[in-house]
């Protein structure tokens, strides 16, 4: 009876993996970080419950990561600084704290002792109706008292420690960032060109269709007004923890490097940066070591 022919042989092989042997080489395995895109499942749960599992049809690229960086960054502001005087009259709380005001008010009265200054003038037809109407010694302390409260305000601010308190706002993606080190020991095609090539297809759109999106609506309908692909999701394990689910935002390799006579690259070490698919909460964070 004949062979039957074989039907995965376009296949790529589950469980697959791509990159330096570093494990095979007897380097603890929490030193090893391992990349694999991820499928959504449980859409139909609702949102919030999706599901994000290892996408058996699609290989593993595994390496040495060095210098990475797990960075969570959050957005604060200080509203009540507005609702201030200092936010509403600005100039006039700046003089009154450098003593500007204080100072103005006494260049003032020393102008009412100049008889030739017009500001002089204004200063004694004040005095003089003052004095007229009986008021003059209430008004002057007034005045007097005023001048001392402005000039005890000197210096000091209306900055305080609950005008000044943070509110959240928001949270940025976390971003993971790293270099992974490919080396080649045996096959520098399989161990460094195959693994770099496919971070760098993970990292770009699936497709990217060449139709308009006018003439595509006119021929196939709504589903023709996207036609194009995202890039896939992705997990990332390393020192016994899963990040998920991850986008590629940048992959950056040398393209100079020393290289077999076939031009493949024998040593690279490529710059990536991961972002988290939304923003995380502290649940995330404790969902990472299960």
């Amino acid at each position: 009876m004949p062979n039957a022919p074989a039907t995965n042989k376009n296949k790529t092989t589950n469980g697959n993996t791509i990159g330096s042997t570093w494990g095979e080489k007897g380097l603890n395995k929490n030193l090893l970080v391992k990349i694999r895109p991820v499928i959504e499942g449980n859409i139909e749960g609702g949102q919030g419950a999706q599901t994000y599992d290892a996408d058996a049809s699609q290989p593993t690229v595994e390496s040495i990561f060095e210098d990475a960086e797990f960075t969570i960054e959050s957005q604060y502001s200080t509203p009540f600084e507005s609702s201030n005087p200092e936010g509403r009259l600005p100039n006039l709380m700046g003089m009154i704290q450098s003593g500007q005001a204080a100072a103005a008010g006494y260049s003032i009265f020393a102008a009412a002792g100049d008889p030739t200054g017009a500001a002089g003038a204004a200063a004694s037809v004040a005095a003089s109706a003052a004095r007229a109407s009986g008021v003059a010694g209430a008004f002057s302390e007034t005045l007097n008292s005023a001048q001392a409260e402005l000039q005890g305000l000197m210096g000091k601010s209306n900055f305080t420690k609950l005008n000044s308190r943070q509110i959240f706002t928001s949270s940025n993606s976390v971003r993971i960032t790293g270099s992974l080190v490919f080396q080649a020991w045996s096959d520098a095609a399989t161990e460094v060109e195959a693994a770099v090539s496919q971070l760098q297809r993970w990292a770009s759109a699936k497709s990217l269709s060449n139709t308009s999106l006018i003439v595509g609506a006119l021929d196939e309908g709504l589903s023709a007004m996207f036609p194009s692909e995202i890039p896939p999701m992705v997990q990332l394990q390393y020192g016994g923890k899963t990040y998920k689910p991850l986008v590629i935002e940048s992959v950056s390799a040398p393209i100079t490097a020393p290289m077999t006579k076939d031009g493949n690259r024998i040593a690279v070490k490529v710059q990536v940066t991961f972002l988290s698919l939304t923003a995380w909460d502290q649940q995330n964070i404790i969902d990472m070591g299960r």
